[in-house]
């Protein structure tokens, strides 16, 4: 399965707001540049993605944090 870190990382990037995105990443890496990198990224995939691609990744990361194997 996933590390909790990354998978709560996934869940706010997939079902958070940007600002909440940013927030949970500033525990783990301050600097400003790859902080609003990040922003940018999350902006982008907000505006690219629709609901059923942002369901299918969850389902996805749901899947591997269920097995026993991964």
């Amino acid at each position: 399965g996933l590390c909790p870190a990354l998978q709560k990382k996934v869940h706010k990037f997939f079902s958070g707001t940007t600002e909440e995105y940013v927030e949970y990443l500033k525990q783990y890496n301050d600097d400003p540049l790859v902080l609003e990198n990040a922003a940018n990224i999350k902006k982008c995939s907000h505006r690219t993605l629709t609901e059923e691609d942002k369901t299918q990744a969850t389902n996805l990361i749901n899947k591997i944090t269920a097995s026993r194997t991964c």
